[in-house]
């Protein structure tokens, strides 16, 4: 197992972040609801005002950027308590190498440190290997959100699951 480093993603992780996209929505069209050609029309430009918005976080092996998550905590004060998180994606050659690991890690424990109770998330029913990793991080599935995304012209649905952070 390698040792990875957790943190904020910023305007100078554009291009790598994009890179990254890129890649997931050609190889894992289920975890992502842009499509291929909206991702590869987005500029290097529009990618660093994105990550000016403080809302994707990243894991790095050494400088190099392998995998990132949105993480959105809510702001209104009623829903305040709660916080989203996704796309969750790490490359293919960091895939079990605890990379994935280290990031929902770094998200959990900074959901904690800001105050929230719980982490919510889709992924699509049929994506068994991101169910299991996200069960054996502790989530548990409580809805499921019938033609949720439609990939291709084909209805498709996720599975809302969360992580209580408070007991």
């Amino acid at each position: 197992m390698k040792d990875f480093i957790y943190r904020t993603l910023t305007s100078d992780h554009a291009q790598a972040w994009q890179q990254l996209r890129i890649e997931g929505a050609r190889d894992y069209p289920m975890g992502f609801l842009v499509t291929l050609e909206e991702t590869t029309a987005i500029s290097v430009d529009r990618c660093r005002a994105i990550l000016d918005g403080d809302s994707f976080r990243g894991v790095f092996a050494g400088e190099k950027l392998v995998g990132f998550c949105g993480y959105r905590p809510e702001r209104l004060t009623r829903i305040r308590h709660r916080g989203e998180i996704g796309p969750f994606f790490v490359t293919r050659d960091y895939q079990g190498t605890g990379a994935a690991k280290t990031l929902m890690r770094g998200v959990i424990e900074e959901a904690r440190g800001n105050g929230l109770a719980q982490l919510e998330l889709f992924v699509d029913t049929e994506n068994l290997r991101a169910i299991a990793f996200y069960e054996g991080r502790g989530f548990e599935r409580v809805a499921t959100h019938r033609d949720s995304v439609r990939i291709d012209g084909r209805s498709r649905d996720d599975h809302l699951y969360i992580l209580r952070l408070e007991h």
